[in-house]
């Protein structure tokens, strides 16, 4: 055979990898929000909490949004991994010649 051959076993192996990546992300995630929500109201009455109280909002806004982006690409790349794995296992083991 020419080219290059592929371990579809070790593309289901990092898939995994990428979906424990996914799974603290997103539980990283769901403690963050808690803090923020857990937090939000002890900012304080002077101007400092009250500045930060204004521009809160969208700044939670940007971290949760670049989380979603993140979280989505790990979801991404794993769910790609495992088509790749499962199309080279396909052509290496046809389903007739599979135990």
């Amino acid at each position: 055979m020419t080219g290059y051959s592929v371990a579809w076993e070790a593309l289901h192996l990092q898939a995994r990898v990428y979906d424990e990546l996914e799974r603290n992300a997103k539980e990283a995630r769901d403690e963050l929000r808690a803090a923020f929500d857990r937090d939000r109201k002890t900012l304080g009455n002077d101007e400092y909490g009250a500045e930060l109280a204004k521009n809160l909002p969208g700044i939670e806004r940007r971290i949760f949004d670049d989380l979603k982006t993140y979280i989505d690409e790990l979801e991404r790349v794993a769910s790609g991994l495992n088509v790749n794995a499962r199309n080279y296992e396909a052509v290496e083991r046809p389903p007739a010649k599979r135990n």
